[in-house]
């Protein structure tokens, strides 16, 4: 599991580094770009477009027999459960391009969410950090922050910080747990940096997640986690969460060609 999240980790990096010091809006573009060649290419091999089509002729045959015998209730419910039936017949013949894609793109989406979704803090902000453990976790000084509060949580078997942000960069955030000294990385004050919310200690499901950080091999801690700011993707004025600059890039990128690729929605 962990060797997946490290080779999606390196792909992202690589599919998204010549973009990297420009604004966001542009890797979401790229994004949105691949992203449609895949579908088109995945929907021509791989869908049902005649049997698509006769699916909403069918549906429209009914609603208009519907409207059209609206004094006949026979008519009228045979034709509503007819259309229901194509409704089904529809979303099954385009579910199986989606249960294609899913995959391959739920790993390119936490790629991103943690890329453009979420940002680095700035010198000056509050951070939140979270350490799963029970037992006597101490946060070690730096130059990057300042810790100025700590919560033990029982019932949720945490122990929270709030940290001053102060300096600018890429380090680690440092803690002893019952003698264990364990690290987290951080970011601040680089713009278009990505962020790894949360370490784990050793590989588990949730590691699907988030970016790769490699396990810190403690039996003191299961995770430590970072609540890192959102982010807004501008472009031309307009400030949006990246996937909404994602669905309408590509929707403008699919719709006006998917009949050449003999493609029916």
């Amino acid at each position: 599991m962990s060797s997946l999240v490290k080779i999606t980790t390196w792909g992202a990096d690589f599919l998204l580094y010549p973009f990297r010091a420009l604004s966001p809006f542009w890797g979401v573009l790229w994004f949105s770009f691949l992203t449609s060649v895949l579908v088109l290419l995945v929907y021509r091999w791989i869908s049902f477009p005649s049997q698509v089509r006769r699916a909403k002729d069918a549906i429209k045959a009914h609603i208009l027999a519907i409207r059209i015998y609206k004094d006949h209730p026979w008519v009228i419910t045979k034709s509503f459960f007819s259309a229901m039936a194509n409704v089904l017949r529809y979303f099954a013949f385009n579910l199986v391009p989606l249960f294609v894609l899913f995959p391959i793109l739920f790993f390119m989406f936490v790629q991103m969410e943690w890329r453009y979704g979420t940002r680095p803090f700035k010198p000056g902000e509050v951070a939140m950090v979270k350490v799963k453990s029970r037992g006597d976790v101490q946060l070690l000084p730096s130059s990057l922050y300042k810790g100025n509060l700590r919560v033990r949580v029982k019932a949720l078997e945490e122990v929270d910080f709030r940290l001053r942000v102060m300096g600018k960069g890429k380090g680690k955030i440092y803690f002893t747990c019952d003698g264990e000294r364990i690290s987290k990385r951080f970011v601040s004050g680089l713009r278009n940096e990505y962020v790894v919310p949360r370490r784990f200690s050793k590989p588990q499901w949730e590691m699907l997640l988030y970016p790769w950080e490699p396990p810190m091999n403690s039996s003191c801690s299961s995770w430590i986690s970072v609540d890192y700011p959102s982010r807004l993707v501008s472009f031309l004025g307009i400030r949006a969460h990246w996937l909404l600059w994602y669905l309408f890039l590509v929707m403008i990128m699919v719709l006006p060609v998917h009949k050449k690729f003999g493609i029916e929605f």
